[in-house]
């Protein structure tokens, strides 16, 4: 008896878990749900605080953008601050700023106004382990005309080759 009680222990809960099991139910197509289309327009690109913008036709200039990069690294570079400089500061549209930059653009209107900033310099960038590091000797920074925040960043250049 008590052999038999083990087994209908063991068994009755496997049979209930198979029995609730729906792995039958993967074969059925799924419903498929339209999505609503936005009605709200888009909501301006943020992008991150960076400079503050000064009243007049030139909202910040050179000056600031440097002693923004005394204190910011870009991201992922693994050479300090004091490798790299302002070399420029000029004022695009973002239109402008995507023929520079083949079609990149920061996710503004076509006219919204943006400070294009090179910079020049060592830059470093790792990859996964065993990788060579990436080098270039020019960089970008583009931040919002009106907000004074920093939209994007990247290269210029190609990988610079090592002497041999």
């Amino acid at each position: 008896m008590k052999r038999t009680n083990w087994i209908a222990l063991v068994l009755l809960p496997l049979a209930a878990f198979t029995a609730g099991c729906h792995h039958d139910d993967d074969d059925r197509e799924q419903k498929k749900i339209a999505l609503n289309i936005p009605k709200d327009p888009p909501k301006r690109p943020q992008g991150s605080t960076a400079l503050t913008v000064k009243p007049g036709a030139t909202p910040f200039d050179k000056t600031d953008v440097s002693n923004y990069f005394k204190t910011h690294n870009l991201p992922m570079n693994y050479t300090t601050t004091n490798d790299f400089t302002v070399d420029t500061l000029e004022f695009l549209t973002n239109a402008e700023l995507a023929t520079r930059l083949n079609g990149a653009n920061a996710g503004l209107a076509e006219t919204a106004r943006i400070g294009f900033a090179t910079l020049v310099g060592s830059f470093v960038f790792t990859g996964p382990p065993n990788a060579k590091a990436a080098r270039f000797s020019r960089a970008y920074a583009a931040f919002d005309a009106k907000t004074g925040n920093l939209l994007m960043i990247g290269t210029l250049d190609q990988n610079e080759r090592k002497p041999q």
